[in-house]
């Protein structure tokens, strides 16, 4: 009796959520991360930004201090066993050094990007909102999910995952 009690539950739970997945009738995903990020806008934005002499200088220098930390981390490796003991502290104080230098210029970097995705959600909030709200209605939406809230979804599916189109009608909204 338990195993037909076990076996019934079982083919329920398989039948009911795989008949709530099947049908997506009125349910979207969204990811207005992807969205504020991927507007022709914002890849010119970032694009810019890129250019700028205040992210090469950045970008430059963290590219001098790694080749110099792989150089000494080389040396060590390479060396070490004929090292004093003195060099090779010496050489992991500056491998450290060098580190700490690359998180410094990381997050300054990741701070200039972070400041400009911040601008880019400010500019662009009001007309994502509207593009989203007319898309719903248009649709006929009646669930619309936030990608960050789902732990896996078909994100390939346009019935379900609305985003690149979003994207899209801001892209020709914004030609106009």
């Amino acid at each position: 009796m338990k195993k037909i009690t076990s076996a019934f539950i079982l083919v329920s739970q398989l039948f009911f959520s795989s008949s709530i997945l099947a049908n997506t009738d009125g349910m979207a995903v969204i990811d207005y991360q992807a969205i504020f990020f991927g507007t022709d806008a914002a890849r010119q934005a970032f694009e810019e930004l890129q250019e700028s002499d205040e992210y090469k200088e950045i970008t430059d220098d963290i590219a001098l201090k790694d080749g110099e930390r792989k150089d000494a981390a080389d040396n060590l490796e390479k060396d070490g066993p004929t090292m004093s003991e003195s060099e090779k502290a010496d050489l992991y104080k500056k491998i450290q050094s060098l580190t700490q230098d690359l998180q410094f210029l990381a997050q300054k970097r990741g701070a200039l990007e972070q400041e400009l995705g911040q601008k880019l959600q400010a500019e662009q909030a009001e007309t994502v909102q509207k593009v989203v709200n007319e898309l719903i209605i248009a649709k006929k939406i009646k669930l619309l999910f936030r990608r960050e809230a789902l732990a896996a979804f078909e994100g390939t599916n346009p019935l379900i995952n609305i985003t690149p189109e979003v994207i899209e009608l801001i892209n020709q909204e914004s030609e106009e």
